[in-house]
């Protein structure tokens, strides 16, 4: 049997009580970090929840951490159902949890407020939540630290589509620091969640003020190489027509410039390989027919740079023939400079067509 098959069967918790009780600390540790790793199965079952929960209390604090992130993570989907629930009630309710924030006094009793009402039972009382939200809100810096700590995301992650109201409150707190949530890893995950909860709700309004956000924001997204990168993965692979428009706008004459980078190119690559909109290889073929020579020398011998050329010069040939055209034009001076370096793929992309023209002009000429 699998680990996980025997932590859910009915004596499971009877062998792991015996594990964790009477084997030495290397055992114990052993087996802490194996429940680590099935915590998402556990949680869903009821012999498992209890496991893990206990697992959880007597584990080491560099192990709890470690549990204590990984439910951060994944607060949302845990807090879909009782027993998810009631496995993040019991991390929030752990002294070690709660010292993680003692030392902001207003954010510590802010959370123990949360704490309260959270563990008044698996339904929390949704006008008190409101309330607390509401209080949560009267400062955009209060909002911010709260939300970026793992104790106050799990909160937020808990109290996220338990009402349009208290998921209101969250929102325009998102909208107010939208940079600064977006770009840190557990603000980040907030804002995902809240475009899920709007979206799962059919409030497709709400949904497009936060992709226009992104947008809107692009440029200084793309200075944040983690979770900024994250965020335009996640927007891109929406495949939202609107979406990638208002991000490729919003990226505008910095097409170049990113494509020298390894996240930003791969952003890049992300945009012009979205045919759900055709704006970004627009935008993208205006920046390097205006560019000088030097620079699309730079671009087809750059390691990052040189994918992207070779990608446009395929989705340009397929959708857009002028722009191909055009590009032809401009690289043609340049093959000698390009020949025995890392552009030598574009000059074969150049002189093969370049033959594929002659073989026209001469079969037409036959005819």
């Amino acid at each position: 049997m699998r680990f996980e098959e025997i932590m859910t069967h009915e004596r499971g918790y009877d062998l792991a009580s015996q594990v964790l009780n009477i084997c030495n600390v290397h055992h114990k540790k052993l087996f802490c970090h194996i429940t680590y790793r099935h915590l998402l199965v556990l949680s869903s079952d009821e012999n498992g929840c209890v496991i893990l929960k206990k697992v959880i209390t007597i584990a080491d604090d560099f192990l709890k951490d470690e549990f204590l992130d990984l439910i951060a993570q994944h607060a949302h989907s845990l807090s879909m159902h009782d027993l998810g629930i009631s496995l993040i009630q019991h991390v929030l309710e752990l002294d070690f949890t709660k010292k993680t924030t003692q030392d902001d006094k207003r954010l510590h009793e802010l959370m123990a407020e949360f704490d309260e009402v959270l563990s008044t039972s698996v339904t929390a009382d949704v006008d008190k939540l409101h309330k607390l939200a509401s209080k949560l809100m009267l400062d955009s810096d209060l909002f911010f630290e709260f939300v970026i700590t793992r104790r106050g995301s799990l909160m937020i992650q808990i109290i996220l589509g338990k009402s349009e109201e208290v998921d209101q409150v969250i929102l325009a707190g998102v909208k107010q620091r939208f940079i600064d949530v977006t770009t840190n890893f557990y603000g980040y995950r907030i804002m995902i969640q809240t475009i899920k909860v709007f979206k799962k709700r059919g409030d497709l309004k709400v949904y497009d003020q936060i992709l226009r956000l992104i947008g809107v924001h692009a440029l200084y997204l793309t200075k944040d190489p983690d979770m900024g990168n994250k965020t335009f993965q996640h927007a891109i692979n929406l495949h939202h027509q609107d979406c990638t428009t208002f991000i490729a706008c919003g990226l505008q004459s910095h097409y170049i410039e990113l494509s020298f980078l390894k996240h930003g190119s791969k952003i890049v690559e992300m945009l012009i390989d979205d045919r759900i909109s055709m704006v970004p290889l627009v935008l993208l073929m205006m920046e390097i027919v205006k560019c000088d020579e030097d620079t699309l020398v730079r671009l087809a011998t750059d390691e990052y740079g040189n994918n992207i050329l070779k990608k446009f010069l395929a989705l340009a040939k397929e959708h857009k023939e002028d722009f191909f055209g055009d590009l032809v034009d401009k690289l043609n001076p340049l093959l000698d400079s390009l020949r025995g370096t890392l552009g030598e793929n574009i000059v074969a992309i150049i002189d093969s067509e370049t033959e594929m023209v002659k073989d026209r002009i001469v079969s037409q000429g036959n005819n």
